[in-house]
């Protein structure tokens, strides 16, 4: 659906330049006929033929005027209007030449006739009107030149004049049909290169499916067409272990092969991509709930079935939930909203497929008034950038800081905590908008500190094209130098499109930034990302402190990490004797409650002192 607007879309864009010109040579072409009307009105005075000739010229030029103005059947009244107006002049000239009055005012129809066929855009047509005009203008200058022109030489041969009129017409309009031929070439290209352009600014690149955009599209047309659908939110289970044990080509593959049973399945209207291992799809909705649930049932069975990759047959699991656009009064934000949650709570219970209840997912409804507050926190700068110190391991002085977000005063029985709000950031899309609403203050506040400030950026974030250009701008607009930028990315951002991730990481290195992977050894950590990743530090998960064995692990986290020439903090010291130990291991910077609370920045805060 989306890719037939597309192609309309450039293809319309292309036909407004011919419809221009229909326009503006046939506003020409009206005057010149009252121009005409007056000229043999001062010849030989006013008849009811020279009226209705006026009138029969006029009428297809105003046509052909008018449907080009409003895209009216604009082709088919052009060469309506043309081949009237071509064949009603040439009928009217020779008859009355026939009847014993030609008239050396027939002749500017030899000039007047390649001015109107301009309009003309198909060459094929243009050379069958070249021929005709060769033909009528021999036989009219043969025939009738002398007694329109009153001419009685002996030495005056007609039909040479009469060739040589004939071949200057029929020269004009070949030229106009190569024209014609060669805008034509033209426009299929560029119609091809702009049809190419919205594909690819519509699609995912690796698996071919829609992106975000052109999916938000559909759902805003089907929507406002009032046609039952449902959407669904699909997320694969397990696909983060398979990518590492089989590795990346082998998860390209799986991730086409899912992409392209979302494509064939049964009743699919549209289906996307989202990001990593995430799709979405609109697929027909039936009044009857329990056939809704079949179709969702099947496309359950079939991108769980087992996919044959080129060293293994594998399976992945699937977390699919989905809403009904018709069982309540959703915008296309809420029914996203239902989606999502009906797919995690699939998830949350072990994947499957799980249908938006209200009754269940009841904690939607609280998200639901997060996120209409939210976007007017962000707009009045009520949510506030937080400073966390990160220190200098040797010292125990605070070198740097990173930058978090506080929502007080936010008027709910209690404020929400960045777990809370910054998943509803990401869903509005304002994660860009959060980053530089605190950002900006932070920068003025820290500009005239010798400390670096770390920010975290989201795999939408780092998707985007022009994050670093936006990053730079407001840098410079704080004479903030970039070098004194952290950019903080954790497993999970890194693993999405990590090749383009990689081509983002480098390109914010060459400006300045340092690059750092936060949160390593939480959850299922990967050593391959140390070594694919453009890194200068890593920040090591709070989940290595604690037991005995937990140390050891940390101990040799720490060392793996000097060896490989990255510089290391600890984070989580909430003790003394977790600060004494991070230190003993040669670890450069620490960070945790321990050396202070996220502390919230307000325009007339007092500056940082943190205690050594």
């Amino acid at each position: 659906m989306a890719d037939v607007f597309l192609k309309n879309n450039s293809a319309r864009s292309v036909s407004d330049r011919a419809q221009r010109i229909a326009f503006l040579v046939s506003i020409a072409g009206a005057f010149l006929n009252t121009l005409l009307f007056g000229m043999y009105m001062i010849n030989d005075g006013l008849s009811s033929l020279l009226i209705t000739n006026f009138l029969f010229y006029m009428i297809p030029l105003s046509a052909i005027a008018l449907s080009s103005y409003h895209n009216w059947n604009f082709q088919m009244v052009l060469d309506a209007g043309i081949a009237t107006v071509y064949f009603y002049m040439w009928g009217t000239t020779f008859y009355d030449a026939i009847m014993g009055h030609p008239s050396a005012l027939s002749y500017p129809t030899l000039l007047f006739m390649p001015f109107l066929l301009i309009l003309v855009t198909r060459y094929q047509l243009l050379i069958a009107y070249a021929i005709t005009q060769a033909v009528l203008v021999y036989a009219y200058g043969a025939h009738f030149m002398v007694d329109a022109f009153e001419l009685d030489s002996p030495d005056l041969n007609p039909s040479m004049i009469a060739i040589l009129l004939a071949l200057l017409s029929t020269i004009t309009l070949l030229t106009l049909a190569i024209v014609a031929y060669s805008r034509q070439k033209t426009d299929n290209r560029l119609l091809a290169l702009v049809q190419e352009t919205e594909r690819m600014a519509a699609q995912d690149p690796l698996t071919e499916l829609k992106n975000r955009r052109a999916f938000m599209e559909d759902l805003e047309r089907l929507r406002a067409l009032k046609t039952p659908f449902a959407v669904a939110f699909i997320d694969l289970d397990r696909f983060k272990p398979l990518n590492d044990e089989f590795g990346h080509a082998a998860g390209d593959e799986v991730l086409k092969t899912v992409a392209s049973r979302l494509q064939v399945a049964p009743y699919t209207v549209s289906a996307a991509r989202l990001g990593g291992d995430e799709f979405a799809i609109i697929f027909k909705d039936h009044t009857n709930q329990t056939e809704t649930r079949q179709i969702a049932d099947s496309l359950f069975d079939a991108l769980t079935a087992e996919i044959d990759i080129s060293t293994a047959r594998v399976s992945v699991g699937v977390s699919l939930g989905y809403a009904e656009s018709d069982q309540h009064g959703y915008s296309v934000t809420d029914l996203l909203h239902a989606a999502d949650t009906a797919m995690m709570r699939s998830k949350a219970s072990g994947g499957g497929v799980a249908v938006y209840d209200p009754a269940l997912d009841s904690s939607s409804l609280a998200a639901a008034a997060i996120e209409e507050l939210f976007r007017k926190a962000l707009q009045t700068r009520e949510i506030r950038p937080a400073l966390q110190p990160i220190i200098d391991a040797r010292t125990g002085v605070a070198i740097g800081y990173e930058l978090l977000s506080r929502w007080p005063n936010s008027g709910m029985p209690r404020d929400p905590s960045p777990i809370e709000f910054i998943p509803v950031a990401e869903k509005l899309g304002l994660l860009n908008d959060l980053l530089w609403t605190t950002l900006s203050p932070t920068l003025d506040y820290l500009v005239r500190q010798d400390c670096f400030l770390a920010i975290n950026v989201s795999p939408s974030q780092l998707s985007s094209r022009s994050f670093l250009r936006d990053l730079k701008a407001i840098a410079d607009k704080h004479a903030f130098s970039l070098d004194r930028i952290e950019i903080e990315v954790t497993e999970h951002v890194a693993f999405r499109n990590l090749e383009e991730n990689i081509r983002v990481l480098e390109e914010a290195r060459r400006m300045g930034c340092r690059i750092v992977l936060d949160d390593f050894g939480s959850g299922y950590s990967s050593l391959s990302l140390l070594e694919e990743l453009p890194l200068d530090k890593v920040k090591l998960d709070k989940s290595l402190q604690g037991t005995a064995n937990k140390r050891g692990v940390l101990q040799a986290t720490i060392q793996l990490t000097l060896s490989l020439g990255f510089q290391c903090c600890v984070e989580g010291i909430e003790a003394h004797e977790a600060a004494k130990f991070a230190a003993d291991q040669g670890c450069d910077q620490m960070q945790g409650y321990w050396f202070g609370h996220p502390q919230v920045i307000y325009r007339h805060s007092p500056q940082l002192r943190i205690a050594s």
